[in-house]
């Protein structure tokens, strides 16, 4: 589209497909005016970099630059070893993690000259700036003028160009940085990790792959609990049917549990005056006559005094008879009391609720039966209305009581049993089946049996585990009001799937990018959301969404969770912030609180300073790169070499100026160049003869669509694929970091 847009003249060979589209695409693409301009991705050139080195390039432009950072990887090794007659990188983060990165970079487009190879690199540059910045020390004079070295040699060689000189009215970007408190279960679970023995013997041992996996459990924990150990459903043991159910005697079973010994048993209740139920066959007159004839103050003995107690002598036989005497008299007494109270209680006995009054309230002229089940017809006049209405249907009670079922119907038996209907009463077997048997009354209880075996995790609590979704929630309520948009960028596809659940939780209408997206739904899924105001919220691993898009429809970018290559989330917020904005963009960083996020971020802002230092504060500018010559770039290298570096250097110009004299023969630009000979150029069919089928058909079996794995490809290539390797290869990196930090 941008060839098309600057352009229009030329011909451009977009290169993908699978194995057969691409041998089409090669047909006669040697001839001269076959095409001026091939575009392809890093893993198709890689898959086909045996046809690609045959033919000489005027160019070579590799956009995204940042993908052959490391000078080990197949990828950067293949690239290297096509023939091109100029070299241009793109990129935006010429510097992500250390000043290596930046010498691969130079190494690739300096690969035929004596270029600083990568131990002298480090000596002059990369180990002093990188342990001053950790140290978190100034640079001292020594290192201000290793940076001033430093931008000489980059000079010639970068040449940055800023969204500000191309856009003068770019909206300004805010930086925030949200400290978010690690709920109760996250700190449960955080010190519980911690203080396992297992995890401290890991942290000691300092191995890497140790280390990495403990910081992936750290991550999991804080972003969000149910990463680490999931909420269980919990369902209650259901015990089967007994086998000897139908050959035991029921009865054995209820006395079994009638002869077990309970403390209570030993109580009588009658005797305290507790049991109410004992007297409502007694009529209230007759209750009356019977404390009418209490005759409890003509007990004898019964309000006699005892008396003082004699001196207590055991030594005398009259002694020793008086305290007998006392003693007998003392409980001749209490006995005659304790008669006299039960003889009290008993004469005193109202019944609560009489057997005249039930006997009154069930003498009706009809049954009584559920209001709604009432013939309300001519005879209405025989019927009280007060009594039907106090009986109400199943139904009604059901409904009624809905909302206690609700808030107190949430525990889960541990257990339940089957069989139980069939022996919980002896002799009514038959009732009890046709109770449970009813279909109608079953209909009236699934509701309540449902919440009493089965127990979910409430769907508020994906928000209260949480810390950062509780700040998340407040952030999006806020910006929602506002009339703001919002992207959320996280590592995680997993993180992706509870982002989901709570934006569904809170209403929130958004649109979701991962790297299982086809191909061209991302273009639909970008497009909608720039032009449909009405999705609020767009959702994005870092690794799918940080490049290659334009979601300038948002002014808000969330990072959820940080990357360990700040770079990375740098682009992502450029995601947004780029030409066509017309808002000013708010970038919020969620860090929870006294965790291992704490010490990357730390991490993450030194891998800033030295960009800042090296790149930022550069000045590498078009204007002052024509207005200077390459001999700055001498004299800087000259500085840190000695006599036979010097000398090498001489001999590695001299052979540079011969090998260019001779890399002119094979090329054919602008300005009168001679032509490549005829015979020097193999014809397109002599190339595909050379590739054998077997191997084509290999190729289409391992790829089986390429378009649709071409930016999973271009990601995981040099990471190593997953999230795990990812991070892993930047622990292996800053091992002496990670080493000596403890929690």
């Amino acid at each position: 589209m941008e060839f098309k847009k600057f352009l229009p003249g030329f011909k451009v060979l977009s290169y993908h497909g699978n194995t057969k589209r691409r041998k089409e695409l090669r047909q006669g693409w040697n001839n001269k005016y076959q095409f001026n301009v091939c575009v392809t991705s890093y893993a198709l050139a890689s898959r086909d970099a045996h046809v690609f080195k045959r033919k000489p390039w005027y160019y070579m432009i590799l956009d995204e630059a940042h993908m052959i950072k490391n000078f080990k990887s197949q990828r950067w090794n293949t690239l290297l070893m096509f023939r091109s007659f100029r070299r241009l990188l793109l990129t935006g983060t010429p510097l992500q993690n250390n000043l290596t990165e930046l010498w691969a970079l130079l190494q690739f487009l300096m690969s035929g000259t004596n270029f600083a190879n990568l131990k002298e690199f480090a000596d002059w540059f990369s180990n002093p700036l990188e342990k001053a910045i950790e140290m978190g020390t100034t640079l001292d004079d020594e290192n201000q003028q290793r940076v001033s070295k430093l931008h000489t040699v980059l000079r010639p060689y970068l040449l940055r160009r800023l969204k500000r000189d191309v856009e003068k009215e770019l909206p300004s970007k805010f930086e925030h940085i949200v400290m978010c408190p690690l709920s109760k279960r996250q700190r449960f679970l955080y010190d519980e990790f911690m203080s396992r023995a297992e995890t401290r013997h890991d942290l000691q041992s300092g191995v890497y792959q140790k280390i990495a996996n403990i910081l992936m459990q750290l991550r999991k924990v804080v972003n969000h609990p149910d990463l680490f150990e999931v909420r269980p459903i919990r369902t209650s043991l259901a015990m089967d049917r007994s086998a000897i159910a139908d050959f035991e005697i029921k009865e054995l079973l209820v006395r079994r549990d009638l002869l077990r010994q309970d403390p209570e048993d030993q109580i009588n209740f009658e005797m305290l005056g507790l049991r109410f139920i004992d007297q409502q066959n007694v009529s209230e007159l007759a209750a009356l006559e019977t404390r009418r004839l209490d005759a409890t103050r003509l007990l004898p003995y019964i309000s006699e005094d005892l008396g003082d107690p004699p001196p207590y002598d055991t030594r005398t036989i009259a002694g020793f008879r008086k305290v007998r005497e006392f003693q007998d008299r003392a409980a001749l007494i209490a006995r005659w009391n304790q008669i006299g109270y039960l003889n009290h209680l008993r004469c005193r006995r109202i019944p609560v609720v009489g057997q005249e009054i039930i006997s009154l309230v069930s003498q009706c002229v009809r049954p009584l039966l559920p209001l709604e089940e009432v013939d309300m017809g001519r005879d209405h006049m025989d019927i009280v209305q007060a009594i039907p209405r106090a009986i109400k249907s199943y139904s009604i009670r059901a409904a009624e009581l809905g909302g206690v079922i609700d808030r107190f119907g949430f525990i889960t038996p541990a257990a339940v049993a089957r069989d139980l209907a069939r022996i919980v009463l002896v002799g009514h077997e038959e009732l009890v089946q046709d109770k449970v048997g009813d279909i109608y009354f079953d209909q009236l209880l699934h509701r309540s049996a449902v919440k009493l075996q089965i127990a979910f995790p409430d769907p508020s609590l994906l928000q209260y585990d949480c810390g950062k979704l509780q700040k998340l929630a407040e952030l999006l309520r806020e910006r929602s009001a506002g009339g703001h948009r919002v992207l959320i960028f996280t590592q995680m596809t997993r993180i992706l799937d509870i982002l989901e659940i709570f934006l569904n939780f809170h209403g929130y209408l958004y649109l979701r990018l991962d790297g299982a997206t086809k191909i061209e739904d991302r273009q639909y899924i970008t497009e909608r959301f720039n032009s449909d105001s009405r999705v609020f919220c767009f959702i994005s691993s870092s690794r799918s969404g940080g490049v290659g898009i334009n979601l300038t429809g948002a002014d808000t970018v969330i990072f959820y969770d940080s990357d360990f290559n700040p770079q990375m989330d740098r682009q992502c917020e450029d995601r947004a912030h780029r030409i066509g904005q017309i808002r000013d963009v708010h970038i919020y960083r969620f860090i929870s609180q006294h965790t291992v996020e704490e010490a990357l971020l730390r991490k993450a802002n030194q891998k800033r300073h030295l960009d800042n230092v090296v790149i930022q504060q550069g000045e590498f500018d078009w204007r002052s790169l024509m207005s200077k010559d390459e001999s700055a770039l001498t004299r800087a290298l000259g500085e840190f070499e000695d006599a036979e570096d010097a000398h090498a250097a001489a001999l590695a110009a001299s052979e540079e100026v011969a090998i260019e004299g001779a890399d002119e023969d094979d090329f054919e630009w602008e300005g009168g160049a001679q032509p490549v000979p005829a015979d020097d150029i193999r014809p397109s069919v002599d190339i595909e003869e050379e590739i054998p089928q077997s191997q084509e058909v290999e190729e289409d079996r391992q790829v089986l669509n390429a378009e649709e794995g071409e930016e999973m490809e271009e990601d995981e290539e040099e990471e190593g694929g997953t999230t795990v390797e990812y991070m892993l290869s930047f622990i292996r990196s800053d091992m002496d970091f990670f080493s000596e930090w403890r929690i």
